[in-house]
This record gives structure tokens, sequence and C-alpha cells, in this order.
């Protein structure tokens, strides 16, 4: 593992804010920040609070008329998984050519988020040329999860929001932030209540184990349903590898499930622990307070509202996010899908 990114990512970004305000929709010096019991509250009155162009049906329907990421004078920088480095010139065909062919495509851009609400915020993109829509997979979110091994620090976090989940743009990102001002998302230190531990080595002996590091799945007692994936051992660098595939792998099928039932969801991902925070969620139809997003989810509820802001207590907090989470049916389907699978297939 290296540091280049918590080297240089925060001045990167600073540079980037200072010299190219126009591209952001949200004045972040203006950004408030209070604490309600377990909540942060962020307020900012020139936050977006408006519904996303994207139609909340569509995982199938992509629409590439949408919002894309593929400006290169909108990269902060570029991160190269295969050499663990960063640079801020758009790497050469040939460079491409020379990286390790099973990291296929090492060079990813971290785009300027339009709407930050944490200085540094900004977004993971993967293969922005191939334009692929906002919903994620195993791979892909396997892939995302290596822009931890550029960093030594413990709060750094990836965040996303899906299709239907108030995502503004329908082209494959994650949200790259450090979560310092708060000490990590106030959901990581919520109750958790174990649904079922696996070892992900197959009951069938004809199969071939595909994974080292086992699993669990955890229900988080929060206001916002949620599950919680992560490796059943401690992680470090000699197994964090593996332990990054074997959480990938389970958060995909999760995913997976809820696409097909059509159910919108937010993640997120700590570096650390290689913990998964999956949210599903309902289509959000009231904006009074906010554009939720996955920060709203893990704790941090961001508002524009001036009376919200100020006047909201934790029992207001948590109905708020309550209110964005998904059905007890949509729930229950989800646990009894993953659960029964797992242990069909695993020990």
């Amino acid at each position: 593992m290296s540091g280049v990114l918590d080297q240089s990512l925060q001045e990167l970004w600073t540079n980037s804010y200072e010299s190219h305000q126009e591209m952001f929709n949200i004045k972040i010096s203006e950004t408030r920040h209070r604490q309600a019991n377990t909540f942060h509250l962020l307020c900012n009155s020139s936050a977006p609070h408006n519904p996303s162009q994207i139609t909340n049906t569509t995982f199938s329907n992509f629409d590439d008329s949408q919002a894309k990421l593929t400006q290169d004078y909108q990269v902060i920088c570029w991160v190269d998984f295969d050499n663990e480095e960063i640079c801020q010139e758009k790497p050469s065909e040939e460079a491409k050519e020379i990286c390790d062919e099973e990291v296929a495509d090492s060079y990813h851009p971290l785009y300027i988020n339009p709407t930050p609400w944490i200085r540094g915020q900004c977004f993971l993109a993967l293969f922005p040329e191939e334009c692929l829509p906002q919903a994620v997979s195993t791979e892909l979110l396997t892939l995302a999860m290596n822009i931890f091994r550029l960093s030594k620090n413990p709060t750094l976090r990836l965040g996303y929001d899906s299709l239907g989940a108030n995502s503004d743009v329908n082209h494959l990102h994650f949200n790259v932030l450090f979560t310092e001002s708060f000490g990590g998302f106030p959901i990581e230190a919520s109750q958790r209540n174990l649904l079922i531990e696996t070892s992900l080595q197959h009951k069938n002996a004809d199969e071939i184990n595909m994974f080292s590091v086992g699993v669990r799945l955890y229900q988080i007692d929060h206001p916002a349903k949620c599950l919680m994936i992560c490796p059943s051992t401690e992680v470090n660098e000699s197994n964090m590898s593996d332990g990054t595939e074997s959480v990938g792998n389970v958060t995909g099928m999760v995913v997976n499930n809820l696409i097909e039932n059509n159910v919108p969801h937010s993640i997120m991902v700590t570096g650390d622990k290689l913990e998964v925070y999956v949210f599903p969620r309902t289509f959000q139809s009231d904006f009074s307070v906010g554009k939720a997003s996955f920060l709203d989810f893990c704790g941090v509820v961001c508002t524009h509202k001036e009376e919200f802001f100020n006047g909201a207590d934790v029992t207001q907090c948590s109905k708020y996010v309550e209110s964005l989470s998904a059905d007890e049916n949509a729930w229950n389907k989800m646990v009894s899908y993953i659960t029964q699978l797992l242990g069909k297939l695993y020990n």
C-alpha cells in the first residue's frame, strides 16, 4: 500500500476548486456543520435540491444523452491502480499498454464533483470512455475498491448512489472522500446484528473454491435499513486483496438482486476495515429537506433548509433518514435472498 493519495489529493482538489469555481454548484466555504447527538448536519443554501433528471425507474433503459464524465479539464488527477501512483497528466496510450495484463485499464480519473459537501470530495470514474451506466457489478465494485491501495489514511471512504437514488450522472462513478472531520461516519459505530457468516468455501466438493477469506453479513441498528458486509477475519496488508475480492463478490450478489427488483440503493465502503454498507432506498419524492445521498444514510444529513439545520434534533434526523429507506417488504426480500443463497452454496 502507498500513501500517494493522502499526500496529494487534498492539495490538488483545493487547486481545482480555487481555479475552476465556475464548475461547482456549491460554495463549500458557506457550508456549516453542527451535531445532533449521533447525527452530523451540514447546511448550504446554495446546494441543489431538485429531483435528478435521470428517471427513477430505469436500471435497464440507459439514456446516454444525460450528463457524462468525459471532459479532461474536469479531471483532478489520474490514479494508477497497477503501480499505486497518481499523475496529473492523462496517461498516453503507450503507458496504458505497459500495464500488467491482469490489471487491464489500470488508469482511472478522479473528476471534480460539482456538488461537494466535504472538502476533497471527488468522483472516481471507471472506464469513462466506455460510458458505462450507473449500475455497479461485482467486478466494477472490486476494481473501485483498489483506491484503498493508494492510501494509508484510515478515514478514506467510497460512496455510491445508484440510478433512482439521486445520481445526476448516468455514468459509472463513485464518490471518494476523507471523513476526518467526522471521525468516520456515525453509522460505523452503530450496533450490528449478525445475520450469517460464511467461509465462501463450496459445499459441493466438485466446485473450485475462488475465495480464501470468508465474510459476515450484519443488519445495522440504524434508522435507515442497512446491510453490512465485511471480511470474517481482521484485514491487514497481507490479506487486503483477498478480502476485497470476497466482500466485493457478495456485495455484487446483493446489488444484482436490488437491480433486478428495481430498488434504488446507496453504498458506502470503508478503507481500513473493508466494510461495505448497502442501503436499499425508496424513490425520493419530497426534497424539502435536501437531495439525499449516501452521506445522509451514513449519518451526515445534508440540507439546504436553514430551519431544518437549526432546529432538527436526533428524532427528526432519524425520521428523515427512515423516510428515505426501502420498505419492510423490499428489505426482507433482499435479506432472504442473500442469506438463502449463501447458505445454499457455501459452508
